[in-house]
């Protein structure tokens, strides 16, 4: 219950702050991104579409950002359950762009299409939305469609494969992700995933290259 008026309780204002302030967190809620759904398909390693499915809760705008490297491009395809608020513009690297999710409706479909340069091979930006999730609960789902016959490896995230579609469930919605793939049983391609296994490898020579010499020279 809020404190009597001021005429009769003069030394009452920590408390009747703190009564505005419950009240006010009553009505007024962070917004919080409830759930995620990005599922993208690559149709070549340099060309993605996106469909990116998005609940938020507490919000009447929502931004999002597209980190966009020299030489990309994104289009635009549909909004489903949303309508732009404010056009796109580029800030840097990074596409802007505020949609107000229908009334009534927190979920809602952002569908773009990615071309990438040619140096970026595997990789495909999301349109993140500056909303949080809570952090804790798992509640962002990633799914990949790769072209027939294809076969991915050193991606980031990690997938869980069954053919040519992988899927991730995480915690916090990705700004990209990174899938190099091949035809099945050709080399694989270039990935970050390999350049650590050879470091690896090559330190551990040096080292016990080292050790070795150092064990004869004690002799």
């Amino acid at each position: 219950m809020c404190p009597a008026p001021l005429a009769r309780r003069p030394a009452v204002w920590p408390t009747l702050a703190a009564c505005v302030v419950l009240v006010s967190g009553r009505v007024i809620a962070a917004p919080v991104l409830t759930n995620a759904d990005a599922a993208v398909r690559f149709t070549s390693p340099l060309a993605c579409e996106v469909a990116l499915t998005l609940t938020v809760t507490g919000a009447t705008d929502v931004e999002h950002r597209l980190e966009l490297l020299e030489g990309a491009s994104v289009r635009l395809v549909a909004l489903e359950r949303a309508v732009e608020a404010r056009p796109a513009q580029d800030i840097g690297r990074t596409r802007t762009l505020v949609v107000a999710p229908a009334a009534g409706a927190p979920q809602y479909v952002l569908r773009y299409r990615i071309q990438q340069a040619r140096s970026r091979p595997g990789r495909c930006p999301i349109w993140l939305p500056t909303v949080p999730t809570d952090g804790r609960s798992r509640s962002v789902r990633v799914t990949i469609d790769l072209p027939d016959g294809q076969t991915a490896s050193g991606t980031m995230p990690t997938f869980a494969w069954q053919g040519t579609r992988g899927t991730a469930v995480l915690a916090h919605l990705p700004a990209f992700v990174i899938v190099p793939f091949a035809d099945a049983g050709a080399p694989r391609p270039w990935d970050i995933a390999r350049v650590m296994d050879a470091v690896a490898l090559a330190s551990l020579a040096v080292a016990s290259a080292v050790w070795l010499r150092r064990r004869k020279g004690a002799h």
